[in-house]
């Protein structure tokens, strides 16, 4: 085989790595394309889905602001364990950039399109389908939300670590967000930062995914290939 072929042959199985490792930690679930009502409750991203994964699951939601027919809006959803009741379960997630209240309830501010958090694996572990006669319906296991001026078009899941907690607000705040959308941080008072130094990206993406990218694994193995070459023709 030439060196040509062994390079095609490595890039085709570092493509194939790649590709199942993707499919190994993601996960896209399609909700619901049209608005459920007011107060009403979303489909469910199965629990099932949350097993394949393992772990944390980070889950990014997308969304999309229903517009009543007279009056202001009140976009909110809150979590909540399809089978086991209404109430919220937000509280138990943790989440760098959305924004909830006190009661539960995200805030889908103006412009907002995605939501994002992560469900803890004990939280997600404690989901469970209807009992009918003993039996467990398992396809009525897994995360819902109540909703209400929003739709919940799909959820993307992939492993996930804890983040911070909520920002939590209050009546006056939600509906402020939701009119006008988060206000801009004040970044002017400190204009002069270090610049830190560059991070190793290569070993990055291997330690925080597990997978070392398929970019690597090419330059890796064509080395190999090459040194193996090399030593075939010294004989």
């Amino acid at each position: 085989m030439n060196f040509k072929k062994i390079i095609a042959s490595v890039a085709a199985a570092a493509v194939a790595v790649s590709t199942l490792a993707v499919s190994a930690f993601a996960a896209t679930v399609t909700l619901n394309s049209e608005y459920t009502g007011g107060w009403s409750q979303s489909a469910l991203i199965p629990k099932s889905e949350f097993e394949a994964i393992g772990g944390d699951v980070k889950v990014v939601l997308e969304v999309e602001r229903h517009e009543p027919l007279i009056g202001d809006g009140n976009y909110l959803l809150k979590a909540m364990n399809a089978a086991e009741s209404w109430d919220e379960i937000t509280s138990q997630f943790t989440s760098d950039t959305a924004i909830r209240k006190g009661d539960g309830f995200i805030v889908v501010g103006k412009d907002v399109t995605s939501i994002e958090f992560v469900v803890p694996e004990a939280t997600w572990q404690s989901f469970h389908g209807y009992i009918n006669d003993g039996v467990e319906d398992e396809t009525t296991s897994g995360l819902s939300f109540q909703v209400n001026d929003v739709i919940i078009k799909s959820a993307e899941l992939s492993a996930g670590s804890p983040e911070g907690e909520f920002t939590v607000v209050d009546e006056a705040t939600s509906a402020d967000i939701m009119k006008n959308g988060v206000p801009a941080a004040d970044t002017a008072a400190d204009t002069t930062t270090e610049e830190a130094p560059a991070a190793d990206t290569a070993a990055t993406t291997a330690t925080a995914t597990g997978n070392t990218s398929a970019a690597v694994i090419v330059s890796v193995m064509a080395v190999a290939g090459a040194a193996a070459i090399a030593a075939k023709k010294r004989k």
